[in-house]
């Protein structure tokens, strides 16, 4: 586009600003630190001397203004750039590293890095409107060619209402933990300095050391992080930070528990958490969270900043039943407008409100909840991305393509055809081409290959199933540069049945369940040391990168681990007569809870957590059904009910070879109830955000039939699926309790359901022991030397439940019966992998099989 404009009409250029005219966010005369870099103190004074300095040597605003490209690096030379251009009148393009995109389109004046001007151009080429001060991409997308145009008072205001809302003084001291060419990093630096206080200068990563240095010795109050931010440095967190008094969080929602496990934390340290809601389109922030309100209503956003305000326009989401529409926000941090080509620099300003593209509430206090997005834009890895921008460049290039996105990853459904033979050198281009339209990594592009685009009956692109086929076909090729990582890749892969793992998506994005995170996590401590809670959310490439070195002679091993092994010995043992150790079976069942509620259940996105809960029950049923059917036709003893796993509910409930399967089928049972019981919205709803109270209501609940059912210590109705309920609950609930008051709750509901529960006390007292280290204790040392063997034996404690009763009918010597037992159990498992996994792959998906295509695709 080409903008005419007469001269009568033009704008008037900025008024020249005298060489020493305070800019924003300086404080001359100040003695007080404003940046500390390697150790070194620039005090206010300093500061606005330095930035004085500089902007002398930018050309006068009388010459005309200039378009000034800032290559904004975490250092202090370009801090002071940042603030010479503001001080000197003139406009700043701030990008990060690889922004030719923008800089062709946009053809800058000036070059400003490490405080030396570089004159591209000998005259102001473009016509800046007087308000114009700062041009940055949307949310720090490095590749897209639109830009936000601020103004001196958007810059301003909102640093002053960010520092007023997060109670930041002259005290406080940030750190540049985000890039500053990012609207939240930019922001965190400017209401720092907005009231005379002080930042660290670093580029360092929040995963090395010396980050973490500089933390410490500098004694930094107020930190900042993005969603991914927090699994990094969790760790430090915990660990306690001196001086820390402020986390914030944007760029993403976290899920309401991660909030408040966040708050929890930071109560125990000594520090608040304010999570905070922006846009670039709105400066940086639009609302913030802080205080005790946070722990209250973890899945809001906040209150809007002083001055502004957050309304609901239903207006096209008259069809949502929660009420939820578009938020829009008006005050002085909304946005001139935007830019897309030079001749919109000149435009002054052209909106009054922000349409964020954000579906949510606000409340009668005002207090703000984002509940989705209702356009095209999504937000990855905390950018927000133009899709339609990706997918015009793959367009451009000859690619028939539908780009989507989840929160990790660009997905890109790609049409190929055979015949043309080289798909993978395709595949790699298209990965790279849609990384460099969006300005994501190449590791966070997803490129799936399928014959034709599919179409819904009314012709127009079926966008739902291009994007669950994208999710479901994960084709890097794994980056084997690392022997770490090229170990993590390859157990990972072998675990799961593929040929190739992506190493930039974890082991639960990959497929990975309970019943094979056993033995993978015996085989990645081997060789990765110590694996990190929550490691199965952990991108491989990452879990690789922070290896620490296994000990030479003790191992620590996860609690739930070693009590499935000991559980399955104790199982063996007590039929054998061996030993006297019985209660390893509700044990199990306690376990199994934990893992479903850890590792199944731990989606929000209820399609996946209910395909995910059904590919377990599948994993289970099948070795069951099996073995169930062999004991059928080779030993009798066993019934039809036996092979179909409802004895509970058609059979039997006496002593005798008819109950042998019991766990398995309570097992069963209870897995199907708890899935069942989530199908239901609200309740699933309430799970999501509530997981430990909802499975603590679940396990209260379910004592009344253990009561029931159980009323003074009979015997085998002690198996019932309505009997054990509970004890599967409180495995759940102790699964997702983030705190010692949760854990100390959950053992004494696990107390009272225990009362008078087992005729032999010893049964209950092993129960109830196992359960308390299960909550107590997260680790235990062992000889290294044992660490295989045990770990073989947690993974195929199944399979030794289920074959051992075929074992004791041929070996009669109490002690090769249980040897004999342990082999058999697991070879079975090893054998059983490969067929149970193509199995389940047919029964349930991980994720919907892509539609028969309707119609033309062009």
């Amino acid at each position: 586009m080409t903008l005419t404009i007469p001269l009568e009409a033009m704008p008037t250029a900025a008024p020249e600003r005298t060489s020493r005219r305070v800019g924003p966010f300086l404080h001359p005369g100040s003695p007080d630190p404003a940046l500390v870099e390697h150790g070194r103190v620039i005090t206010h004074d300093a500061l606005a001397r330095r930035v004085a300095d500089l902007a002398d040597r930018l050309p006068p605003v009388a010459t005309g203004r200039r378009l000034v490209h800032l290559p904004l690096a975490r250092d202090v030379a370009g801090i002071v750039g940042h603030l010479a251009v503001q001080a000197a009148g003139h406009v700043a393009l701030v990008t990060g590293p690889g922004a030719e995109s923008i800089t062709e389109r946009f053809a800058p004046d000036l070059r400003l890095t490490d405080e030396h001007v570089e004159t591209l151009v000998e005259h102001a080429a473009h016509l800046l409107h007087p308000d114009l001060a700062l041009l940055l991409s949307t949310s720090g997308s490095t590749g897209s060619p639109k830009l936000v145009r601020l103004s001196h008072d958007n810059i301003t205001s909102n640093a002053a209402a960010i520092a007023e809302a997060l109670g930041l003084g002259p005290t406080d001291r940030a750190i540049t933990s985000l890039p500053l060419h990012y609207c939240y990093g930019l922001s965190v630096l400017h209401s720092t300095l907005h009231v005379g206080g002080s930042v660290v200068v670093t580029d360092q990563s929040v995963t090395d050391d010396a980050f973490w240095r500089e933390h410490v010795t500098h004694q930094v109050s107020v930190l900042a992080g993005v969603p991914h931010t927090f699994d990094l440095i969790e760790p430090r967190l915990r660990g306690g930070l001196p001086g820390l008094r402020l986390v914030t969080q944007a760029g993403g929602a976290l899920a309401p528990d991660r909030i408040t496990q966040l708050t929890e934390i930071g109560r125990a340290q000594g520090w608040q958490l304010g999570v905070m809601y922006g846009q670039t389109e709105a400066t940086a922030r639009m609302a913030i969270h802080i205080g005790d309100g946070v722990a209250q209503a973890p899945e809001a956003v906040g209150h809007a900043l002083v001055g502004s305000a957050v309304r609901v326009d239903r207006a096209g989401h008259e069809d949502r039943d929660d009420g939820a529409g578009e938020l829009v926000f008006t005050g002085p941090g909304v946005m001139l407008g935007y830019a897309e080509h030079p001749d919109e620099l000149a435009l002054g300003r052209m909106i009054d409100e922000l349409r964020t593209g954000d579906l949510g509430h606000v409340d009668e206090d005002g207090l703000v909840r984002v509940v989705g997005r209702c356009d095209q834009v999504a937000k990855i890895l905390g950018l927000r991305i133009d899709l339609g921008r990706v997918n015009a460049a793959l367009t451009g290039a000859g690619h028939r393509a539908m780009v989507t996105a989840d929160a990790q990853h660009l997905l890109v459904t790609l049409v190929t055809d055979p015949a043309e033979g080289s798909a993978s050198r395709l595949l790699q281009s298209v990965r790279g081409l849609a990384a460099q339209a969006s300005g994501l990594q190449p590791g966070a592009v997803v490129v799936a290959p399928v014959d034709a685009i599919p179409l819904l009956p009314n012709g127009k692109t079926d966008r739902i199933a291009c994007r669950e086929h994208a999710l479901a076909s994960i084709d890097r090729e794994a980056d084997t540069s690392d022997d770490h990582l090229a170990a993590t890749v390859s157990i990972v892969a072998s675990a799961l049945g593929r040929d190739e793992a992506d190493p930039d998506r974890s082991f639960a994005q990959l497929g990975g369940d309970s019943y094979n995170l056993v033995q993978t996590s015996v085989r990645l401590e081997r060789v990765l040391g110590t694996l990190p809670d929550g490691w199965h959310h952990i991108p491989l490439r990452q879990l690789a990168q922070d290896a620490t070195p296994p000990g030479r002679h003790v191992h620590w091993v996860d609690t739930p681990l070693l009590l499935r092994a000991v559980a399955a010995i104790a199982i063996c043992a007590s039929h054998l007569g061996l030993v006297a150790a019985p209660g390893g079976a509700h044990t199990l069942l306690a376990l199994a809870g934990w893992s479903m509620s850890r590792f199944t259940l731990d989606t929000p996105e209820p399609t996946l957590r209910r395909r995910s809960g059904l590919r377990s029950i599948a994993a289970l049923a099948i070795p069951s059904m099996v073995v169930a059917l062999i004991g059928l036709v080779t030993a009798g003893g066993y019934g039809w009910e036996n092979v179909l796993l409802v004895n509970w509910l058609i059979g039997e409930m006496e002593w005798g070879a008819r109950i042998n399967l019991w766990f398995i089928e309570a097992l069963l049972a209870c897995s199907l109830a708890v899935l069942a019981l989530l199908s239901v919205p609200r309740l699933g709803l309430v799970h999501v955000r509530h997981p430990w109270a909802w499975s603590m209501a679940l396990a209260a609940a379910a004592l009344v039939p253990r009561w029931i059912l159980v009323p003074d210590s009979t015997g085998a109705t002690r198996g019932l699926p309505g009997s054990v309920l509970w004890l599967f609950a409180i495995g759940m609930a102790l699964g997702v309790a983030r705190t010692r008051r949760q854990r100390v709750a959950t053992m004494a509901l696990t107390g009272i359901g225990m009362w008078d529960f087992f005729v032999e006390p010893s049964r209950g007292l092993t129960v109830l022991v196992a359960i308390t280290v299960l909550a107590f204790v997260p680790r235990i040392p062992l000889p290294r030397l044992l660490v295989l063997p045990l770990g073989l034996l947690a993974a195929a404690s199944l399979h030794i439940y289920l074959v051992q009763w075929q074992v004791f009918r041929v070996v009669d010597q109490p002690v090769l019966a249980l040897l004999t037992s342990f082999a058999a159990g697991i070879a079975v498992w090893w054998l059983f992998q490969a067929p149970t996994r193509a199995l389940t792959d047919r029964l349930v998906r991980l994720r919907p099989t892509l539609p028969t295509p309707t119609g033309d695709p062009s």
